[in-house]
């Protein structure tokens, strides 16, 4: 049971309920955790934002779901690696890329650059060392990629401490970290 109340759409004041709609035309349901987040309409409106702004970048679907598969796997939520196993799934990303994905591993080897950036960002809380970006651009991340991965990183982390502070029921099928 979710520690903080999910605000469900026949309930939602109008102003959410208009982000709710918003949200299942694009994945076909309101997920708990948006409705977790539509308790406060400024976490709901700026997940969304920060969200949609990600998708709208240089950065793959595939690769931005692998990205908040890692951060998914270190930030220890079940909830977000379960939503990201089943959105990979609708993406056609294979299996084994997932679980690759999970630890921080591509075969390809700009995707695999990224999520070694990620990693790494992740682990030092942003502060990445010059070797560790050069590392990146020597494998061809730019500049602007780069910045992409921050930003995807946040909104995973964002979605990661939701999630994992207020508990709510896991709506995907259920994959539990550290199974990789």
């Amino acid at each position: 049971m979710s520690r903080i109340n999910t605000i469900e759409p026949a309930n939602a004041p109008q102003n959410i309920a208009a982000l709710y709609d918003a949200v299942k035309k694009k994945l076909g349901l309101v997920p708990n955790m948006v409705k977790v987040l539509g308790n406060s309409n400024a976490a709901l409106q700026g997940y969304l934002s920060l969200s949609g702004a990600v998708s709208s970048g240089r950065l793959s679907p595939s690769t931005r779901e692998k990205i908040a598969l890692l951060v998914a796997e270190r930030n220890g939520c079940d909830y977000c690696l379960s939503a990201h196993t089943a959105i990979s799934s609708l993406l056609k990303i294979p299996a084994q890329d997932v679980e690759a994905a999970r630890r921080g591993k591509s075969p390809i080897r700009k995707e695999q650059a990224i999520l070694t950036l990620a990693e790494a960002i992740v682990a030092n809380k942003g502060v990445v060392s010059s070797e560790d970006y050069a590392a990146a651009v020597d494998q061809g991340v730019t500049d602007e990629e780069a910045l992409e991965v921050v930003a995807n990183v946040a909104v995973n982390i964002l979605t990661n401490y939701v999630n994992n502070f207020a508990q709510p029921e896991i709506d995907f099928p259920r994959v539990e970290v550290g199974a990789a």
